[in-house]
């Protein structure tokens, strides 16, 4: 029999990372969700070598919400990871990816506290649609991990405020005190240390606008200052800098098929170097990335992605970076989607170097429970 989903159904269950909830108990008052994603996936940086990376994890969440008086509710959410083989680390980790209570009202929206998808995450999100890799232009994981610390992601530590209303949403977060990178330096007796980049605060706005036709058009910016205690700088990070990213977007969704556009111009928030490599410096940039797909009913969905990056940092830290990425997922159940995803990157002068470039790919397969 042919396998009949909406493709708005297969868009939403594609994206393995966000996991799904289905409802242990309910009444007037009081309602618990409980939910997650396994997920099988490897994924060759470039065609040709021996590194294969696994990020073979299971993700949980559980959901609590109160119905009180007036309009009034209250919610929580916490979300969890377990890694089997951590492509970061190479050892298994378990890691807390949301943990949040919020209050509601029907009028007055919402006031949201602890670890979330940011203010900024709420225009960024247009382009996070990937399955293998992450979006380079737009600077929502650049830091290489859920974007914690920038709160470009899902943000650590902090408060946020949502607003919307006939197709207007307006947000703003504010973020306290969070650990960045570690870098090390030599002492006054050569003695090698660390040092770690604290964040001193944070801060986002954004807004869009959902017309009927399935446009979405929106700008948030987002900025982050840090604080270097002892090292002169962390990966070209210095005491006082400040990461900043003003980001312009839109999206087209209706039935199966998306398409979305950002241009983001950064200062200190996108990584240089080939994406995936080893870390190198943070840089200043203006970026694009466009992304498209279409979910058929039969549930396959071809995918593609291009970006271009323009750092314009400070020394040699100049050149540009291209990234293009195709993909292909299948879903054979609802909730069971098998995804392919290839991708080209291209560095241009970059540091004086020759141009260079680099091809990979992996899988991914994604069982939503």
């Amino acid at each position: 029999m042919k396998l009949k989903i909406s493709s708005v159904v297969i868009s939403t269950l594609l994206l393995a990372g966000q996991a799904s909830a289905f409802t242990l108990y309910e009444d007037d008052q009081n309602k618990f969700d409980v939910g997650g994603v396994f997920v099988l996936d490897a994924f060759q940086p470039v065609w040709g070598e021996d590194d294969i990376f696994s990020a073979t994890r299971s993700i949980l969440n559980m959901g609590f919400e109160r119905q009180l008086q007036q309009g009034w509710t209250l919610d929580a959410k916490f979300e969890w990871d377990q890694f089997l083989n951590n492509p970061t680390s190479g050892s298994s980790n378990f890691r807390n990816r949301l943990g949040y209570v919020s209050i509601n009202n029907e009028e007055l929206g919402s006031l949201r506290f602890g670890k979330q998808w940011s203010a900024y995450h709420d225009v960024a999100r247009y382009m996070d649609n990937l399955i293998i890799i992450d979006p380079d232009a737009t600077p929502i994981y650049s830091e290489g991990t859920d974007g914690g610390f920038a709160a470009t992601g899902r943000g650590d530590n902090l408060v946020a405020y949502r607003y919307s209303n006939n197709g207007v949403n307006v947000s703003a977060h504010y973020g306290f005190t969070s650990n960045g990178e570690t870098g090390s330096f030599e002492d006054e007796d050569k003695q090698v240390q660390s040092d770690t980049v604290k964040r001193d605060y944070n801060y986002a706005l954004s807004t869009s606008y959902d017309f009927d036709s399935g446009v979405s058009l929106g700008v948030a910016y987002l900025e982050n200052k840090v604080e270097v205690a002892n090292a002169q700088n962390v990966n070209g990070l210095e005491d006082g800098d400040k990461q900043t990213a003003l980001t312009v977007g839109g999206q087209y969704v209706a039935g199966g098929l998306k398409v979305a556009a950002v241009y983001t111009q950064g200062e200190n928030i996108h990584k240089a170097g080939l994406q995936g490599g080893p870390r190198t410096e943070w840089a200043d940039a203006n970026a694009v990335d466009v992304y498209a797909h279409y979910a058929l009913e039969s549930g396959l969905r071809p995918y593609a992605y291009v970006s271009h990056v323009d750092f314009d940092g400070e020394g040699d830290v100049t050149g540009d970076r291209q990234v293009y990425a195709v993909g292909l997922s299948y879903a054979f159940t609802p909730k069971t989607v098998l995804s392919f995803e290839a991708k080209r990157n291209e560095l241009n002068e970059f540091r004086g170097e020759s141009s260079r470039t680099d091809n990979g790919g992996g899988f991914n397969f994604a069982y939503v429970f």
